[in-house]
């Protein structure tokens, strides 16, 4: 979620006309049902890290954590073991059935919301966590609103992967197979891609910053196995493939690409049971919101730190 020490807005469309493409990225039932099969859970890493920086100064079970942009339950049930409630908040209903359709934690609700106007009492949270998605926001009402709803020593935790390679021992298949991944995301796909947001999320959200005086930024390393199969159920989540979709309905993408990797793997494997190890880095935000004592000493608000 370091450059130029201002946090920005990340798009210049209007806010209506922004809210209503964000919404309508997600809208699609059918898509909701590839999010949920097809998205890869947080990285574990992540999630143990954001924990452990919300322990330092909370010496009781934690209550409430609030899951923004949540999509179909991702990385909301994560949650669950550590917290009495989690709240899952998307701007998608669609996203929202599907996450209630797959729930089984007892202690988790979904709900319909918006990351700019959300719907939870001020003071009230001690975790927010936002995962791939705060490129879709405006940065800057987004920060208020978690300013309003965070406790004292509450946990602001934003995170993204980046981009995509695939790893190989032999670095010239690593090159080919990666190339080959790329070729179908970045060319095939090239004009579907959202840029102005894409690109804030490409970049690591080097732009953005939390101003509260504890903040920090993490590059992590994220790996996943996976068969060419689940490779390319994880591309069909992506929304620019979704619009590509929908303007060539009848092309097929994967079977060609299936069979460009299984050459480049010298593999004689159905897709489904070829596995290959995806690897990029996952950049993690994390900021406490300061006490009573803290905001005293560093004599700013909010709103005066932010300008």
């Amino acid at each position: 979620m370091e450059a130029n020490g201002s946090s920005k807005k990340i798009d210049d469309v209007g806010e209506t006309e922004r809210d209503a493409a964000t919404r309508n990225q997600f809208a699609a039932e059918k898509h909701a049902v590839i999010y949920k099969k097809h998205r890869p859970k947080a990285d574990p890493k992540a999630i143990e890290r954001i924990l452990n920086f919300a322990k330092e100064k909370k010496s009781t079970r934690f209550t409430l954590a609030v899951d923004i942009a949540c999509g179909s339950g991702q990385g909301t049930e994560d949650l669950a073991q550590h917290f009495d409630k989690v709240i899952g908040i998307d701007i998608s209903s669609a996203q929202i059935n599907e996450a209630n359709r797959t729930n089984k934690a007892a202690n988790v609700e979904y709900k319909v919301g918006d990351a700019e106007n959300i719907p939870v009492k001020d003071n009230s949270v001690d975790l927010v966590t936002c995962s791939q998605a705060v490129h879709w926001f405006d940065f800057d009402t987004f920060l208020r609103e978690v300013d309003r709803i965070l406790t004292p020593n509450g946990v602001l935790a934003v995170y993204s992967r980046g981009d995509y390679v695939l790893l190989h021992d032999d670095q010239q298949v690593e090159k080919e197979l990666t190339t080959i991944y790329k070729e179908c995301t970045w060319k095939t796909l090239k004009n579907y891609w959202n840029d102005p947001v894409h690109a804030t999320r490409q970049k690591g959200y080097v732009d953005l910053n939390i101003p509260y005086p504890d903040f920090n930024r993490t590059r992590m390393q994220s790996k996943m196995d996976m068969t060419l199969t689940e490779l390319s159920g994880f591309i069909s989540s992506f929304t620019a493939y979704q619009r590509f979709r929908k303007e060539n309905p009848d092309e097929d993408i994967f079977t060609p690409l299936h069979a460009r990797f299984l050459r480049a793997l010298n593999a004689n494997t159905e897709a489904d049971k070829t596995i290959v190890t995806t690897g990029c880095p996952l950049y993690l935000l994390m900021a406490r919101k300061p006490d009573e004592e803290e905001m005293k000493r560093f004599h700013f608000t909010f709103e005066e730190k932010k300008e």
